[in-house]
């Protein structure tokens, strides 16, 4: 039996992940990511979805704060040992709302692993559409993968459901059975994180040899590292619930029946679901610090324009250089680096070339770099790289697993013109 301190330290840790997501969803966009409309009720929706598994994980702690305060503990003469009350000395009010609160969590763990299933069969969409020629066939909301996701999360949530209604009366076993079943599927869902982790570095290097730009790089490999992160933290959580429940279904039950075993397992586990859940609530709503870091204003006067920041005072070009060594950035990384104003001036992290031979072309010296796929590189570089497939526009424009809607382009009408030249011999 958990003890009334242990439980109360769950129930802060719940409060504070709640407050967490409330604290960054503010940020991420004023909250407008809740809201439903024609283009994002799939993102309103998963994020619904993450913050009632929070709140009803809040809710569950809280009532077992109550009940175990309110028994508190009881000196066994058998044992000759000060116990936590078992439940079979509750009050009627109170045992009532200890097996009313293990529905709360077996409703918030079912939404849990939603979010996890989303994610990793979204991500299986992800790299399907890298690994298919022309990219894609269907949309995420039309492919399998969501089909999939749709059948499992309702497997799952009947499942949780059910091991609530195999015992009626104990409420040492409804728990062990509820634990017993969301742990078994949370460690198979983290075990498929790990195979997540194992195949990223290679779709990671697909997409940066596909021409990926900056942005969406960067993106990938903050959704790596925190994904390992977050990965460990799970399995954290699901190997001490799953020895905490299996315990149960011993006739010794060595583990719940030592005040240390099962305080550390039970906050162990709580600890790792604290923390995978606000890496995911960061992960799948992750803030853009660079537009955040922009002074804002009108963007309807000139919505072509990008902003260019102005030189320092006391800029030094030498500093740069000196920090791109500092940095061990390479030539793949010169043109990122690279930052122009309408004056002509440039802060770069890398040496100057020493051509200054092709100054006609219109590119300058230092503007002329070995990366092909770069905003600002030598153009005439990319015939030879011709050949590679185009980087599907789901994999251009990834933000998160949330971010599943079709994107429209806003502002002035844009006229492309394709020309083609005939040579005959």
């Amino acid at each position: 039996m958990t003890t009334p301190a242990a439980m109360a330290f769950s129930a802060l840790t719940s409060l504070t992940g709640l407050l967490f997501i409330f604290w960054h969803t503010w940020h991420y966009d004023r909250w407008r990511c809740l809201l439903y409309s024609k283009d994002n009720w799939f993102r309103a929706m998963m994020c619904h979805i993450l913050l009632l598994s929070v709140a009803g994980l809040q809710v569950y702690t809280w009532i077992d704060v109550h009940v175990l305060y309110s028994e508190y503990w009881i000196y066994y003469p058998a044992l000759e040992k000060t116990i936590v009350t078992p439940y079979q000395l509750y009050s009627k009010t109170h045992y009532n709302l200890f097996k009313t609160s293990l529905y709360f969590i077996t409703v918030a763990w079912g939404f849990l692993q939603g979010v996890h299933l989303e994610e990793f069969l979204y991500w299986g969409y992800l790299i399907k559409s890298i690994n298919t020629p022309g990219g894609p066939q269907t949309s995420w909301l039309r492919s399998g993968f969501f089909k999939a996701w749709i059948g499992l999360f309702i497997c799952s949530f009947a499942l949780l459901i059910a091991s609530v209604h195999i015992e009626n009366t104990n409420l040492d076993m409804i728990r062990a059975y509820l634990f017993c079943v969301g742990s078994s599927l949370s460690i198979l869902l983290a075990f498929a994180s790990v195979g997540l982790c194992l195949i990223f570095p290679s779709f990671l290097k697909n997409v940066r040899r596909q021409g990926a730009n900056a942005e969406v790089l960067e993106r990938l490999h903050f959704f790596s590292e925190m994904n390992e992160i977050r990965t460990a933290c799970r399995l954290v959580y699901s190997i001490c619930f799953l020895i905490i429940s299996a315990d149960a279904f011993t006739a010794e039950q060595r583990v719940n029946k030592s005040p240390f075993w099962s305080d550390t397992l039970y906050l162990s586990g709580q600890l790792g679901l604290f923390c995978a859940t606000c890496l995911s609530v960061v992960v799948l709503l992750p803030r853009n610090m660079t537009s955040e870091s922009l002074p804002t204003g009108n963007q309807d006067v000139q919505p072509i324009v990008p902003y260019n920041r102005p030189p320092p005072e006391g800029y030094s070009a030498k500093q740069f250089m000196e920090l791109g060594e500092r940095l061990n950035i390479g030539d793949e990384s010169k043109a990122i680096g690279l930052m122009t104003n309408p004056r002509g001036f440039e802060m770069q992290v890398s040496p100057p070339s020493d051509n200054h031979d092709d100054s006609s072309s219109g590119y300058s010296g230092r503007t002329k770099v070995n990366a092909p796929f770069a905003e600002v590189a030598d153009k005439t570089k990319i015939a030879r790289l011709s050949d590679l497939s185009g980087l599907p526009s789901v994999v251009q424009r990834f933000k998160s697993p949330f971010e599943t809607a079709e994107h429209k382009i806003k502002g002035p009408t844009q006229v492309f013109v394709t020309t083609s030249h005939t040579i005959a011999e």
